[in-house]
């Protein structure tokens, strides 16, 4: 039974669990998490059997910092949940000197002192001839670069939850969230037609964001994505430790790794058309025939593999693809966390210490101001005149 005085997180997806686990390391008792369904269940954007941790976000120094503080949590959380989280498989970036990514990046990690060097022609093509180099001038490795397993990590920071005295309620979905006094505790309605009190909640709920904060207007739009699942190629050129993860303008892809049943996983980032979260809807062949196409230019091996398996999902998205951490604007007891799918993964833990630090009132890692709701002329906080 969930107490007035708990810290309720609303979504049981990366950012959320990190959260709960960052709060009761922290030492706060009453921490609860509600989830509309299970703990990785197929639907959730954090499911799967992979993420791509990657450095590289061209001249933005703050992602690249971000990531370089996030995959030491990861390997701090690996050592003391005795967990495979993390497989270190390289990154190769593709691309050419104009096109604002591939050079800004390799002069940013460079200037981090993270492992990255700049290949040529020739020589990525003996290091790693699977790929069509032709088509590009710029070419670099960051050894830094690799794999997050998904769902272990999901899986993972469940226990340690569960293990710190935490709640998971699945099968608990929040319909409603009133707030209309900050002298009453915020009320949460449940699917079940309960209604339950609480100090402060968190709302992590991915892409169902504006099911709860419709009234706030956010500017975040949901898009359709799918992973594609190749078979057929061989171990010795395209598994981790030979065959890198890479990105190529707006594709990336991850090499034969655990839990792809000897499949290469590819895609694109490109964002796809608007979708409902809860609205089912079927593949888009020519969206998928193009993500094809593209690949298997880059990876000529692909035109014999044969595609065994399309995954759907959903990035929520912001206009300038920044996350967006912050209070609701009329009371500080409820925070919530939305566009962070398409790149939010690998930050996952290190978000979960930032909305901990929210709810705590204490001094965050990283500055939040750049993730603030406020950044958009809509959602302004509003000037206020006083006559003398």
């Amino acid at each position: 039974m969930l107490s007035q005085q708990c810290t309720v997180i609303v979504g049981a997806g990366i950012v959320g669990l990190s959260t709960a686990y960052a709060l009761l390391k922290q030492g706060m008792p009453h921490v609860a998490v509600l989830e509309q369904e299970a703990v990785d269940h197929r639907r959730c954007s954090s499911h799967g059997p992979s993420r791509l941790l990657r450095h590289e976000y061209g001249p933005d120094s703050f992602y690249s910092r971000m990531v370089r503080l996030s995959l030491k949590r990861w390997q701090s959380l690996e050592q003391l949940s005795r967990r495979s989280l993390y497989t270190p498989t390289g990154v190769l970036v593709l691309g050419t000197a104009k096109d604002n990514f591939a050079q800004p990046s390799y002069h940013t990690l460079q200037a981090l002192g993270l492992p990255i060097e700049r290949l040529s022609p020739e020589h990525c093509r003996l290091r790693f001839p699977q790929f069509d180099t032709q088509p590009y001038d710029t070419l670099t490795y960051n050894h830094a670069g690799g794999i997050l397993h998904a769902s272990t990590c999901l899986q993972t920071l469940r226990d340690l939850v569960l293990d710190l005295g935490g709640e998971i309620c699945e099968s608990c979905r929040v319909t409603h969230i009133t707030n209309d006094s900050q002298l009453r505790p915020v009320r949460l309605r449940l699917n079940a037609g309960t209604e339950i009190s609480v100090d402060r909640v968190v709302l992590a709920t991915g892409p169902w964001i504006h099911r709860l904060l419709a009234d706030l207007h956010l500017p975040v739009r949901m898009t359709r994505q799918y992973l594609l699942y190749f078979a057929g190629l061989l171990p010795s050129l395209f598994s981790a430790g030979t065959f890198p993860s890479f990105i190529s303008r707006d594709l990336y892809g991850l090499p034969i790794h655990q839990g792809c049943n000897g499949w290469l996983k590819a895609t694109s980032h490109e964002f796809g058309s608007p979708v409902d979260p809860d609205e089912i809807s079927f593949p888009d062949e020519h969206v998928i025939a193009r993500i094809t196409m593209q690949l298997r230019e880059l990876l000529p091996a692909l035109t014999s593999a044969k595609l065994v398996r399309i995954d759907s999902g959903m990035y929520d998205v912001t206009p300038d693809e920044d996350f967006i951490l912050d209070h609701l604007p009329s009371d500080p007891r409820v925070i919530f966390a939305t566009g962070l799918t398409g790149h939010g993964f690998k930050f996952g833990v290190l978000l979960g210490e930032l909305l901990s630090s929210m709810v705590r009132g204490t001094q965050p890692i990283v500055p939040l101001d750049r993730f603030r709701l406020s950044r958009f002329p809509h959602h302004q906080p509003r000037q206020t005149s006083s006559v003398a």
